[in-house]
């Protein structure tokens, strides 16, 4: 039987998250990071186990850096990543449900940003799936919107966002 929960990363999980996420590469510093931004109240850092191995992780950013929705009080979901191996197991409906059950207690909307190429194809459709829906900016890179005509590299840089009522 296989044994699934989530809780809020804590300082223990740095070295777990790291080791599973080393192929990314995710390293100990970006856990670290997140952790102290979490002490600090900018972020929230669910951690979803399986088999009580980390499995997958996600932030919620309550001030979001993408000026339109940090203009509107949207809270983005970020960095939201599940390992290969778990996948298909409900990790990622997992770590959105709570992640919109927490935004829900205090915005009416999420927001997120996905990755344009095919290594992000299964997260669109979930995301697609669940209602979320293009905020009508277009393409953006580090929050500035990427006009017409502009020739871009197709990696993790251009993202489009993307926003669900919640309430």
């Amino acid at each position: 039987m296989t044994d699934i929960s989530l809780a809020d990363a804590e300082s223990a999980d740095i070295t777990g998250l790291a080791d599973a996420f080393r192929d990314w590469p995710k390293p100990a510093a970006l856990f670290e990071h997140y952790l102290d931004e979490r002490r600090a109240g900018r972020i929230d850092v669910l951690v979803a186990r399986r088999d009580e191995s980390p499995a997958g992780y996600c932030l919620i950013i309550w001030e979001s850096a993408y000026p339109p929705f940090r203009e509107a009080g949207i809270p983005e979901i970020s960095d939201l990543n599940v390992l290969h191996a778990h996948r298909g197991a409900g990790l990622g409906r997992l770590l959105l449900d709570e992640a919109e059950r927490r935004i829900a207690t205090r915005a009416g909307t999420a927001g997120l940003r996905v990755g344009l190429y095919s290594d992000y194809g299964i997260a669109q459709q979930m995301y697609a799936r669940r209602g979320y829906l293009p905020d009508g900016r277009g393409v953006s890179i580090d929050g500035e919107p990427v006009p017409p005509g502009t020739m871009i590299a197709l990696d993790d840089e251009p993202v489009l966002a993307l926003t669900r009522a919640l309430r």
